[in-house]
């Protein structure tokens, strides 16, 4: 049997090179599958959704407790405040009234100032955090 020079692979050597390159292409395919099984479909959408809600809810429940110092806790002045209470009042309400303070319509000491702090999105977040607290 004659050597085989050095710049040709034996058939052995080349399937073993093959067979290799072909498993690990085999990996990163399956991985690539497992990697979007994770992130897609409806149930991860649903979950991505409820997230997003949660934490909307939270910054609105975050910004929210800077009206307690006047409009009492979870929004509920006491009795005898001459500020009125927001928990349970409807949302439209709430976000109309700061919508008006915000854009001069109603007069006010402090809630105009107040009101100019706040996006459009936010004053609706404040609103429907409000309005949950029955």
């Amino acid at each position: 049997m004659r050597p085989l020079p050095r710049h040709k692979m034996s058939t052995a050597r080349l399937a073993f090179w093959i067979g290799g390159w072909v498993a690990l292409a085999a990996i990163a395919t399956i991985g690539a599958a497992f990697a979007q099984t994770g992130t897609s479909g409806p149930a991860s959408e649903a979950r991505t959704t409820v997230e997003a809600q949660s934490a909307r809810m939270q910054q609105a429940r975050n910004q929210a407790a800077s009206c307690a110092a006047c409009h009492g806790p979870d929004g509920r002045a006491p009795a005898d405040s001459p500020v009125p209470g927001l928990a349970g009042r409807p949302r439209a309400e709430l976000v109309e009234l700061m919508l008006n303070y915000k854009n001069g319509k109603l007069p006010g000491t402090v809630m105009p100032q107040i009101a100019k702090g706040y996006s459009d999105t936010e004053i609706l977040g404040i609103a429907s955090w409000f309005a949950d607290q029955k």
